[in-house]
Formats: C-alpha cells, structure tokens, sequence
C-alpha cells in the first residue's frame, strides 16, 4: 500500500498547478510522462486530474454565478490496494472555497454538480474507488458527502 497526495491550486480562468512530490506541472495542457521520475507517476497525475477536473468544475459555475471566487483549492489524499492491480482505496477530497461574498448555498451547488454530473474523472473513478469529499467555504466546513454519479452515468 502506499499513500498519495496532491494540493491543487486555482490560477484563474480555469487553469490549475498541481504538486505532487514537490513535482509541479500545469493542469490546462496533457502532461506527457518521461518514464525516470522526471514527474509524478500516473496514478499520481490521476488523483490530481480528480482535483483539477473537479475544481474546473466549481470555479466554472461559481464565476457564471458572478460571485467574487478569491480562491478555489483541492486537496486529495488516498492509499493504493496491495497486489494487481493496485487501485485507490477511497478518495478523500477537500474543497477550500474563498470568496466574500459567496454563499453557503452557492458554494455547496457547485461541487455537488461536480460531484454528482459534470466530473467526468471521478465519474470514471467512483466506479472502482469511493470517493468522499468535505467543502470548505471562507475556512468553514460546510458539508461532507460522497460522490454519486448514478443517476446522470450513461454508458
């Protein structure tokens, strides 16, 4: 078993830098991999294409809100399954949502949509691997839930 972890950070519009290992790489553009630990390994860009894919998301619907959106950071922790294949166990997200004058109610709109129809990573994820998630708003934590694309999966 062996524990991942990635901090997400917004850079506006809907650009993210992710650092995983103290490996930093843009989340706008595919990241190609050299194969020598010249960056972080695919399991490791997966868990920051869920936090990248999932913050698009919320930062995409709280500007369409026309909210004052200062900040928008994900974090994600998990551990791997031993033996083959090695899968994440549960995917543990945390929203950190900054912004004046952004309500309880708008921030928790826009993750559940992300969590709920428009992720498609952890659409794609949640099939295997749970995935939970805590959303904090102006460093408040205002709800916790899982992941449930069941009813918007069509396949």
């Amino acid at each position: 078993m062996g524990q991942m972890q990635c901090d997400t950070k917004w850079q506006g519009g809907l650009g993210f830098k992710a650092q995983i290992r103290g490996h930093e790489f843009q989340m706008d553009t595919k990241k190609e991999s050299g194969g020598q630990d010249a960056g972080p390994s695919p399991k490791e860009v997966l868990l920051a294409s869920i936090c990248a894919c999932s913050g698009m998301d919320v930062a995409s619907i709280l500007q369409k809100m026309r909210v004052n959106l200062v900040s928008c950071d994900i974090s994600a922790e998990t551990e791997t399954t031993d033996g083959y294949p090695s899968v994440f166990k549960e995917v543990k997200l945390k929203f950190k949502i900054v912004g004046p004058d952004i309500k309880a109610d708008q921030a928790i709109k826009a993750v559940v949509l992300s969590m709920t129809k428009y992720c498609g990573v952890s659409a794609m994820v949640a099939g295997v691997s749970p995935i939970t998630y805590e959303i904090f708003l102006n460093d408040v934590s205002i709800k916790s839930d899982r992941a449930d694309f069941s009813e918007n999966l069509k396949l």
